[in-house]
């Protein structure tokens, strides 16, 4: 089961989201003002794997036609989304993407992904989280999260209600999934297990 659309986390330790929160307006800090020297720099990128998910992004990018697009669509949107693995305590739970803030007009969305599960799947799983940043970042209304519960109601089918666990679904998503998983498939590497 992939429930995807988080719309808060309680269990989030306040400290961990007011750091969460400073590295954000720190790096919106040092993004917006840039100093002559920085203004040669590349621009950070807009999805922000962790560092031990970088390769495993890469690889997917590489082998999933339909991956590297969304990733183009994020890039060229007003998201950050960062990217992590947590270990759920729902065992079919596989992957879930929330809205973590808005500074400054811009949405920060993190996708979190299921420990312990093949490349394929993790994979497979990224393509159907980044269906769902697209659908965010598509919809500039959506700047809380009562704006996304709205957006995801009207588009989506709702997963669960309980309280601190409102979740939704789209087709969209889930097609997202199931294409990446054909094309990474077909493109013939080993599978291994992602052990983070």
């Amino acid at each position: 089961m992939v429930a995807c659309i988080l719309l808060a986390n309680l269990r989030m330790p306040s400290t961990r989201r007011r750091t969460l929160l400073a590295l954000i307006v720190v790096g919106l800090l040092q993004t917006a003002a840039p100093t002559r020297a920085q203004s040669d720099l590349p621009a950070p990128p807009h999805l922000r794997p962790d560092s031990g998910l970088r390769a495993l992004v890469e690889r997917a990018a590489a082998r999933s036609p339909s991956i590297q697009s969304a990733i183009a669509r994020i890039e060229a949107a007003d998201v950050i989304v960062y990217v992590r693995t947590r270990a759920f305590l729902e065992p079919g739970l596989e992957g879930r993407v929330g809205l973590i803030a808005v500074v400054n007009g811009r949405r920060f969305l993190a996708i979190e992904l299921a420990c312990n599960r093949t490349e394929l799947a993790t994979m497979a799983t990224l393509a159907h989280e980044l269906h769902h940043a697209v659908e965010i970042s598509g919809e500039p209304a959506i700047v809380d999260t009562r704006t996304l519960a709205a957006f995801y109601t009207l588009h989506g089918i709702r997963t669960d209600d309980r309280p601190g666990h409102l979740t939704f679904e789209t087709d969209g998503a889930e097609q997202a999934g199931r294409v990446a998983r054909r094309e990474i498939a077909a493109s013939g590497e080993r599978q291994t297990w992602n052990s983070k």
